[in-house]
């Protein structure tokens, strides 16, 4: 399942990046690589504050919906 329908506060592992090669290699700077546990901490007006290895990081809802999830 896309990120963006995650519940806020449940942890999950991201399966794959679906998105453009400059986007993941973006992503992939940040620490978000398959098999890293991420979870919601907020939604605001779509957008994602995620937690990913004790950083928060904001993602716009496009790209969030380009990482696929696994519970």
């Amino acid at each position: 399942m896309p990120l963006t329908m995650l519940p806020i506060g449940k942890e999950a592992v991201i399966n794959e990046c679906r998105a453009k090669e400059t986007t993941r290699k973006f992503l992939e700077g940040l620490g978000i690589i398959p098999g890293v546990s991420v979870s919601i901490i907020s939604e605001i007006k779509g957008n994602l504050i995620i937690s990913v290895k004790g950083s928060r990081l904001a993602l716009n809802r496009g790209v969030a919906q380009q990482l696929m999830v696994q519970l």
